[in-house]
């Protein structure tokens, strides 16, 4: 008889610890599957958030494995399969939740949530502004805007500004000089511009649409969009590239540094977006997350480095541009006569600042404004 109870105590005990196949299985759905390049091997969190005892719903977990959320792409049924989901939600669910395993990359990872890398952005974006202002009023100070300012007010306010957006808009987003001078850089300088401008209304468009970052088919609008221009920054810059290697008068002696920073730094930044999408469609999960940090750097130096680079000409050109074409309008109205009889015409204000900066170094007394007399 106590041979007989203690077998069945044993069959009890056996009973009580024995799993079902289904939830042996489930044990083995986490760790078998890319989820831990993320989530870390006990769920407790990688470079994505921990996964265990989970308080997100069984539907919308399930929704977000297939359809993808932030940076976490979609996962294909070749990796989960839909039998195998509710017994991966079980599992992580049922995971001890122990918070001296929640690795140093995950507290690093929780800021790169859109809504965080959109306020990073957004302070970067804003900080560049206001030196790329800073900067570009150094140059029209220098460029005498100024002492024109006299004579543009003459001319008419409303026909200034209808020359100026007319001027940023040909001169400065069409390039219409360099298309009549040399087509063929005109495209490659057009593969870049346009590229670019292409990514940013992506960006936008997509922070509007698709908030979250799910992935979308390569097909749909807001996912060729970026790659397309992505595309086409990538060829502009490459032949960029060729030009600084063969043209031996690319060198102007002063910005060559400053030029080799903004295209490698626009390099960089192209190829880790390829790199991330390529990534995240070959199923790669361990590795997306690393290079999405990558891609994210090379933006935020490409912003910030922007009124000190290359990048600057982006809208230097087009203002000196825009004052060239106000300067020409000043001299065909007729309503500054010292325009007229300049020996350079158009140039009549900048002589004055060169006056006014010789006189400044005689003496404090000789500061002030300058009247210059033309004679033939």
């Amino acid at each position: 008889m106590r041979v007989l109870t203690t077998i069945l105590a044993m069959c009890v005990v056996s009973l009580g610890f024995a799993q079902s196949p289904a939830q042996a299985h489930a044990k083995d759905v986490f760790s078998t599957s890319s989820c831990t390049g993320c989530h870390g091997q006990t769920a407790m969190g990688g470079l994505g958030p921990p996964l265990a005892q989970t308080k997100v719903e069984e539907k919308e977990f399930m929704d977000i494995v297939r359809k993808g959320k932030g940076m976490m792409p979609a996962i294909k049924q070749d990796d989960i399969s839909d039998a195998d989901l509710p017994l991966l939600y079980a599992e992580v669910k049922a995971k001890p939740w122990v918070p001296e395993e929640i690795p140093v990359a995950y507290k690093v990872g929780q800021f790169l949530s859109p809504k965080s890398v959109s306020r990073i952005f957004m302070f970067a974006f804003g900080l560049a502004f206001v030196m790329a202002m800073v900067s570009l009023g150094k140059w029209l100070r220098a460029a005498g805007l100024p002492r024109l300012m006299p004579s543009l007010a003459k001319l008419g306010w409303g026909k200034v500004a209808g020359i100026t957006i007319k001027s940023l808009f040909l001169d400065g987003f069409l390039v219409q000089s360099l298309y009549k001078h040399d087509k063929r850089r005109w495209l490659m300088h057009g593969l870049m511009l346009y590229g670019f401008c292409g990514l940013i209304i992506a960006d936008i468009l997509i922070a509007v649409n698709n908030p979250q970052r799910s992935q979308l088919p390569l097909t749909d609008p807001l996912k060729m969009l970026p790659l397309l221009s992505g595309v086409a920054v990538f060829i502009g810059v490459s032949y960029v590239m060729y030009r600084y290697k063969k043209d031996e008068y690319i060198d102007n002696g002063l910005t060559l540094g400053r030029d080799f920073a903004f295209v490698n730094f626009l390099v960089h930044v192209a190829f880790s977006g390829f790199l991330v999408v390529l990534l995240k469609r070959a199923g790669a999960h361990d590795w997306v997350m690393t290079v999405y940090l990558y891609h994210l750097a090379a933006v935020l130096l490409l912003i910030v480095t922007a009124p000190f680079t290359r990048f600057q000409h982006a809208y230097v050109a087009p203002a000196l541009a825009a004052m060239t074409r106000l300067t020409d309008a000043v001299i065909a109205a007729g309503v500054d006569i010292g325009f007229e009889r300049e020996p350079s015409p158009g140039r009549h204000h900048k002589s004055v600042a060169i006056a006014e900066s010789v006189l400044s170094q005689l003496g404090p007394e000789y500061e002030g404004s300058v009247t210059i007399r033309y004679y033939p």
